[in-house]
């Protein structure tokens, strides 16, 4: 035993090393964190520039601006509620509450609005780049491999140009607040799962119950926080559903709330009348979307600017068979849909990629009174296809660095077209132009294309337009009151009012057409029948802010001040941010020598006018 001792000794060196400490790798510690996250920012901050200078779009004006539960005045907890919850005709109180805030603080500034939406966009990305990281280390061998992977995935998305319809068209926040409470609840059950700290699985219960009260897309997210349970950290082991059966029961109960919210009468009823603006019925809605979730792969793969358009009109399937397209389209996402299911243990991600997919897609493709095809619904769903582009270099390519470079590549080709994208955004004649070209069969763009070059004062132009809207479709009553109103600045007054007249024949309730009517009859000097027209229109919109301003124009010519000072006050009433409205009101109150309280009512205006100078001018020399 001795002599084992002494050769054991002397075979041991005399100055012992000791262990090396290994040696930090290239993505450890927080520096290459932060570098990661400052290209993520600046790089989507340089793509979605130009879309802070554009204007109010479309749905925004009558979902934002010229909603009064929107037009929040005062900051009470009061104005609040009714602005999120609209009387419950809406089940979107968040994200409507979000656009309360921005209206008191921005008025008709779109500027606010866009950083709101760009930043929730930053959010949404860095959710998603950070559950990618985690997601992607636990799923391959090569830690640098997986978080590369992920960064340049959550990259991809952010700059892609598919997603400036939910960024940049300012009412589609619904989709984006939708989304980003989603990734964060992910990302929240992830840590949860693996610390198993309590507190992150109530973030996460948080993040999911905002992004349900942001946009009913969201309501699949309790079933995929389920899956993603399931796939990565249950591994879909034997007994999985024996072993789930408190989750699927507390499913069952999220899924019969949410119906009995969704589907009140109240919403159902909206959702009949709702189908009679839409030339297709649901049965040809339901068999057109097969076709249409197989263009989206093509929009994400393949984003041209000659493809993405506010406006997309696809075929209509009016039968199975009608076109032929539509019965192998269901095959192929049928296919796909068995692959995820027969292969989901040995490729869980591919099969989880595919669900989430067509999940994300599944709520708006049901037979709804919406449109058939938009691009801001991708903006969750197209996740697992651009992220499957890094995830093919990573994998595929044995040099990490060409595979980067080459993936750095698309992102910056991604970006450039995205920049071109937000610059068709910018004024709103040009976005209906790239409309009208990508969908010339398609009624709504040229209308919308009309209505905005009459805006511009281009008569000549709107009149075409308005005329080829009226050959897709005869039947359209704005289209009839776009026309009208191009012959009225034209004084063609006899045209004018047969398109007015034809509008209401059209539409009997028509507020706008009958407004149209009045200002036809104030221009022949038929003031009796002009008041007549203005009082039907009040009657059917009672707070109309432009009715009551002409009313108190005519009111003018007909001498009759207190009445028309009536009017203004009225429309000021409505509207409070129209500088216009408001000059009229301090004219009148100048006039008659009430200049202190004129001054102050035009100091009290959101935002000044250079008109106003007048009225200062005039009370200074008093």
């Amino acid at each position: 035993m001795a002599s084992a001792k002494k050769a054991a000794k002397k075979a041991a060196p005399k100055n012992p090393k000791p262990p090396s400490k290994t040696k930090p790798g290239p993505f450890s510690g927080k520096w290459p964190w932060i570098a990661q996250a400052a290209v993520l920012i600046a790089l989507t901050l340089i793509v979605y520039l130009p879309g802070f200078k554009a204007p109010f779009h479309f749905d925004d004006l009558e979902s934002i601006i010229n909603d009064r539960y929107i037009r929040m005045s005062e900051l009470t907890a009061h104005n609040m509620f009714l602005a999120a919850f609209q009387d419950f005709k809406q089940n979107r109180p968040l994200s409507n509450l979000s656009f309360a805030l921005n209206f008191y603080f921005n008025i008709m500034n779109p500027f606010g609005y866009h950083l709101v939406n760009f930043l929730v966009h930053l959010v949404s990305g860095i959710c998603l780049w950070l559950l990618l990281a985690r997601l992607f280390s636990r799923r391959m061998k090569d830690l640098l491999t997986a978080r590369l992977v992920a960064f340049l995935s959550a990259l991809l998305w952010m700059v892609h140009p598919v997603n400036t319809q939910a960024v940049t068209y300012i009412v589609q926040r619904h989709s984006e607040m939708a989304g980003a409470f989603s990734l964060l609840g992910l990302l929240c059950f992830d840590l949860g799962r693996v610390s198993k700290k309590i507190y992150y699985y109530i973030f996460s219960g948080l993040a999911c119950l905002c992004a349900l009260l942001c946009k009913e897309t969201a309501y699949v997210l309790p079933v995929f926080i389920f899956l993603y349970d399931l796939f990565f950290f249950q591994e879909l082991k034997e007994g999985w559903l024996n072993r789930n059966r408190k989750w699927i029961a507390g499913l069952v109960v999220i899924y019969v709330l949410l119906s009995a919210v969704a589907l009140r009468g109240q919403m159902t009823g909206k959702m009949k009348h709702d189908f009679a603006d839409f030339t297709f019925t649901p049965a040809q809605r339901s068999l057109t979307q097969g076709r249409v979730l197989l263009s989206y792969l093509g929009l994400v793969l393949f984003p041209a600017g000659s493809l993405l358009s506010l406006e997309h009109s696809p075929e209509i399937s009016k039968s199975p068979l009608q076109p032929l397209t539509t019965i192998p389209a269901f095959l192929v996402i049928l296919g796909l849909a068995g692959f995820s299911l027969a292969y989901a243990r040995k490729y869980p991600l591919a099969s989880f990629a595919v669900l989430w997919y067509f999940g994300q897609l599944a709520l708006e493709s049901l037979p709804l009174p919406i449109d058939i095809m938009t691009e801001h619904r991708l903006y969750l769903a197209s996740i697992p296809v651009l992220a499957m582009i890094p995830c093919a270099f990573g994998f595929r390519l044995k040099s990490l660095k060409l595979g980067a470079a080459l993936c750095l590549l698309v992102c910056l080709f991604a970006g450039i077209l995205a920049y071109e994208r937000n610059l068709v955004w910018l004024t709103r004649v040009s976005l209906w132009r790239d409309a009208v070209m990508k969908a010339p069969d398609n009624n709504r763009p040229w209308h919308n294309y009309c209505s905005f070059l009459i805006d511009e004062e281009d008569v000549n132009r709107a009149g075409f337009a308005c005329k080829y809207a009226l050959i897709l479709n005869e039947k359209q009553a704005d289209t009839h009151n776009n026309m009208g109103i191009c012959y009225f600045k034209i004084k063609m007054y006899d045209q004018a009012q047969k398109e007015y007249l034809r509008a209401i024949e059209i539409d009997p309730d028509f507020p706008l057409a009958y407004f149209n009517l009045g200002l036809v009859r104030a221009s022949q000097r038929d003031i009796p029948k002009a008041l007549e027209y203005f009082d039907k229109s009040m009657e059917l919109k009672p707070k109309d802010a432009k009715v009551y301003l002409n009313l108190g124009s005519v009111y003018d010519r007909l001498g009759k001040p207190e009445k028309s000072f009536q009017a203004y006050a009225m429309a000021l009433q409505a509207r409070p941010e129209w500088s216009e409205a408001r000059f009229k009101v301090a004219s009148i109150l100048a006039g008659k020598g009430m200049c202190p309280d004129a001054v102050s009512l035009l100091n009290a205006a959101p935002a000044q006018d250079p008109q106003f100078q007048q009225i200062y001018d005039y009370c200074r020399s008093r």
